[in-house]
């Protein structure tokens, strides 16, 4: 059984480690390229190997999660550490560097799913699980928060390459709570080694492709699949109007208070999902609701008291779907299919991102943010509605 104080533990400390790298390891690389281009090759190289995702799934579902986990978590800290020499001893070839955070990036898409699906092989029930969800996704957006503040704070008086070594001391640290965690679970799934025996001449992109029809037999996985799709294009584009408002408003600090106020809400938002019953419709009811303060925004846009209020009320909503969701996945997939399921979902749900930040850049650039809400809400909804088209029918 998995032994959760350590678990969360674990992944405090680590995301911790983790919210902080991504920070500062930008921040360095503009600092030493000096070059807004090299910034965004970089943020485009982590956006890819998260695209890819799909292709990591039957590599995961072939191997036992457990080790899957924890070997990746190894090299993990082994690369952060070889990173942090890179900053402090050859800074001037940062190319080194960020092809170092690439093979870091990388590793992380093994750990997710790996460590997600760990769950499924240790938690008993549907309401035990939407509380172990609830309970990973409040620790996530706390060490956001603590992540974004700290990291501001600390590179005030330390270097980057400092705070990079604090961040591989912090992952070792994780990493061996992780140990800890996963003790008494087993290394190895007979029935699940038996299947890949059997399928142990099927081609890996035919693996993959199952991955796909596994989830295309399944109703809610199928259309969740797609209104993730949707979220894809619609969150970025959100994002991108922040920074914007701020600078408009002539107060800079306004950009991190509108990610806290955002952070907040979902943070309630887990510990409300984490008491609810996993229902299809409820989580598209919610994910519906979400875009009703993001609506609202249109008619604040100036207005930054009430911008904030309506960015923390877009969290709980968005929050409790994901919890939700998550825990009907793990619950609804079979424990052969998982690995391909998390890293098909994830790619689908990066599919965006890159289109969606271009293109918003130049539709604000010509249009402005107006447009952009209108468009990125009308996806929601779409999203919502596709989501409730799963759920089952009544029979009379």
């Amino acid at each position: 059984m998995l032994e959760k104080r350590p678990y969360l533990l674990s992944r405090l400390v680590s995301g911790l480690g983790n919210s902080l790298f991504g920070m500062v390891f930008i921040w360095w690389i503009q600092i030493q390229s000096k070059s807004s281009s090299v910034v965004g090759i970089t943020n485009a190289i982590f956006t890819i190997t998260a695209a890819l995702s799909i292709f990591y799934g039957p590599f995961i579902d072939n191997h036992s999660f457990k080790k899957t986990s924890i070997y990746s978590m190894v090299i993990q800290v082994v690369l952060l550490f070889m990173l942090t020499a890179a900053m402090i001893y050859f800074s001037k070839y940062y190319a080194f560097a960020i092809i170092i955070a690439g093979l870091l990036s990388i590793c992380d898409e093994f750990f997710g799913p790996a460590d997600r699906a760990i769950l499924k092989e240790s938690v008993l029930d549907e309401s035990e699980m939407t509380s172990i969800i609830s309970q990973i996704n409040i620790v996530d957006q706390l060490v956001n928060v603590g992540g974004t503040a700290l990291s501001g704070a600390l590179l005030a008086f330390l270097s980057s390459g400092d705070i990079i070594l604090a961040c591989s001391c912090l992952s070792l640290l994780g990493l061996l709570l992780l140990i800890r965690a996963l003790r008494n679970i087993p290394v190895h799934n007979v029935v699940k080694e038996k299947e890949n025996k059997d399928e142990g001449l099927t081609k890996y992109w035919q693996k993959i492709l199952n991955g796909y029809r596994y989830i295309k037999g399944n109703s809610f996985l199928f259309h969740y699949l797609w209104s993730s799709v949707l979220y894809s294009f619609a969150e970025p584009a959100l994002i991108l109007i922040l920074p914007r408002i701020a600078a408009k408003a002539g107060q800079p600090a306004l950009y991190s208070t509108f990610y806290i106020c955002i952070l907040v809400g979902i943070i309630l938002g887990a510990v409300i999902g984490g008491k609810m019953k996993a229902k299809i419709k409820t989580i598209g009811w919610a994910w519906i609701i979400s875009a009703i303060p993001i609506i609202i925004m249109l008619f604040f846009l100036k207005n930054m008291v009430m911008l904030c209020i309506l960015l923390f009320l877009f969290g709980p909503a968005t929050s409790i779907h994901n919890v939700l969701e998550e825990s009907i996945i793990q619950t609804s997939t079979s424990d052969n299919y998982l690995g391909r399921v998390l890293t098909t979902i994830r790619t689908f749900a990066n599919i965006g991102g890159p289109i969606s930040s271009v293109v918003a850049g130049v539709i604000l650039d010509h249009l402005g943010e107006k447009f952009i809400v209108v468009i990125s809400t009308s996806l929601i909804i779409i999203g919502g509605i596709n989501i409730l088209l799963s759920a089952p029918k009544k029979t009379n």
